[in-house]
């Protein structure tokens, strides 16, 4: 058995290296949020001279729950959109900040999980393109670790969350037990 609080603040941890933290203790499944900005770009000789640049953003929203049901499934993925999706700043006038693409995460660390709830997590397939991909994208990533087993069940987008996950729940598991 994991012990589940010890490896979420690993995981937190792991978080707070290069992304913005925020913990929310106001009693809710919401329990963390995370930001991370990159500016990617091309000068010439000094920094003002800019060829191109693109901004990335992720936003990852870190929910805990007892049991993850199918509706609690539904719910945590329509709060990481419905408050992600306007903080994408799309400027349509200036062209010198173009935005590339956001991530917004949805990760759920669960006691147990239902097998709908695993499926509504596998099939999340919310993606936005933004004017035929000239202004970037948005998709929703979606993971969720069941500490009873040490399971990381993701959707197509959040492999790379899921590797990440898993990754820590194995360092867990060969060194704190």
């Amino acid at each position: 058995m994991i012990d589940k609080d010890n490896l979420y603040n690993q995981i937190l941890d792991g978080y707070r290296t290069n992304y913005d933290v925020r913990e929310i203790d106001d009693g809710g499944i919401l329990t963390a949020t995370a930001h991370l900005h990159i500016d990617h770009g091309q000068h010439v000789v000094f920094k003002e001279f800019e060829m191109w640049s693109a901004d990335e953003d992720e936003y990852a929203y870190m929910f805990r729950v007892g049991r993850l049901t199918r509706e609690i499934a539904e719910k945590i993925i329509s709060t990481a959109y419905e408050d992600g999706f306007p903080k994408i700043k799309l400027d349509h006038v200036n062209f010198r900040h173009q935005h590339m693409r956001t991530k917004l995460c949805a990760i759920v660390f669960c006691d147990t999980a239902d097998d709908d709830a695993l499926k509504v997590i596998r099939k999340c397939r919310i993606y936005k393109s933004f004017q035929f991909s000239l202004k970037g994208w948005m998709e929703v990533h979606t993971t969720a670790l069941c500490f009873a087993d040490g399971s990381v069940t993701c959707n197509r987008y959040g492999r790379e969350t899921a590797k990440y996950l898993k990754m820590h729940v194995d360092h867990y598991e060969r060194h704190v037990k």
